[in-house]
């Protein structure tokens, strides 16, 4: 749902985000912060995470602007974190206070309203205060990616335990190493404890930079899909990768290509999660699906809880975030361009103010 994950040759022309606005790049005066709604909250925004799928570039219709014409509302807000800068006289017993750190759950208005400095909140139950020892960095992931993973993993919760019952091992396969299939991977670790004996991840992606950083991240079991090779030897590697196929499936890319893989390695009531990266179409066989018993079903938006669970679980360190890379707001436009071609590893940040004295890009490894 975030991360542009599609493989470079399904991918939207990258060339219609080149000339894109800059997040922030007129969100310097205070002349243009909102008013604070009634029983609500203003917040500055810190952090925002460069992220975007196929689908809303095309919902919105992105195209070109003219040299000297940003429109910061073409960036989807999806992940944001920063700081309380006022709040309304009228909030009833309000535990905010100006300077508290916080995160907002992205309701659909938030999402398709873009990246501005000051958001006003109008419901302050999506404002989630965040523990002094998380990063605002990594808050900002939070309500976006890590969430989008977390609600996959305990969709597939259920049918992995029902499966256990009657298999020695439950195969799951992530498709996808990008942002969202790092999170996954770190959020397995947390609900699995470290992989048990009798569930299996493995993670699938074309590119070997993101399979190797998946690697690092606890996930030794990797699978390329190297979409130069011919298509059965690919199903034929990853069956024998697999020991036989795949009884889960979390496609955070849902190409057309992914989904009909998917199908072919996936055992008799296996599960398919699709994240609807892409706005293609996908042929599928009924008829099969109806005599194996196998299911496809999208992932589900995480809920308020959940994020706040999220939040618990960093805070407290038995999760810890997957690789990500600070960049100043000023380079966000070559940084959408590079997430379009492929070009970064793990999480992209946008930081708004100064970031380091030589501006340089913080990159942080876990």
């Amino acid at each position: 749902m975030l991360d542009n994950e599609v493989n470079q040759n399904e991918m939207l022309v990258p060339r219609a985000i080149d000339s894109l606005a800059m997040p922030f790049e007129h969100a310097s005066s205070s002349s243009m912060m909102p008013e604070i709604p009634k029983g609500g909250l203003l917040v500055r925004v810190c952090y925002a995470g460069a992220c975007y799928s196929e689908g809303i570039l095309r919902k919105k219709q992105i195209r070109p602007t003219l040299p000297g014409i940003h429109d910061t509302s073409l960036y989807p807000g999806l992940e944001v974190s920063g700081v309380v800068q006022d709040v309304c006289a009228s909030l009833p017993n309000s535990n905010f206070t100006t300077g508290d750190k916080v995160v907002l759950y992205p309701d659909e208005e938030m999402a398709n309203s873009g990246y501005t400095e000051y958001i006003a909140v109008d419901d302050v139950q999506n404002c989630l205060q965040i523990p002094e020892n998380i990063p605002l960095e990594v808050a900002a992931m939070l309500p976006g990616g890590a969430l989008s993973a977390y609600s996959a993993l305990l969709k597939a919760k259920p049918h992995v335990e029902k499966l256990k019952e009657v298999k020695s091992c439950v195969n799951v396969l992530v498709v996808g190493a990008g942002g969202l299939g790092l999170w996954a991977v770190k959020l397995a670790q947390f609900l699995v404890g470290n992989m048990s004996n009798d569930i299996r991840l493995f993670v699938a992606d074309n590119s070997i930079d993101k399979l190797l950083t998946a690697q690092d991240h606890g996930c030794f079991d990797i699978i390329h899909w190297n979409e130069e090779d011919h298509e059965q030897y690919i199903i034929e590697r990853t069956l024998d990768a697999c020991r036989g196929g795949v009884d889960v499936v979390v496609d955070f890319v849902s190409s057309p290509r992914t989904m009909q893989r998917s199908m072919k390695i996936l055992n008799r009531e296996g599960l398919i999660l699709v994240g609807g990266n892409t706005m293609s179409e996908v042929s599928i066989n009924l008829n099969t699906l109806a005599a194996k018993q196998q299911s496809i079903v999208g992932i589900p938006k995480g809920s308020l809880a959940q994020l706040q669970e999220l939040v618990t679980a960093v805070s407290e360190g038995f999760v810890t975030p997957p690789t990500y890379t600070v960049y100043p707001s000023g380079e966000a436009t070559q940084v959408f361009d590079d997430l379009a071609r492929c070009r970064i590893t793990g999480r992209a940040i946008l930081c708004f103010g100064n970031l380091t004295t030589d501006h340089h890009p913080v990159t942080n490894n876990n």
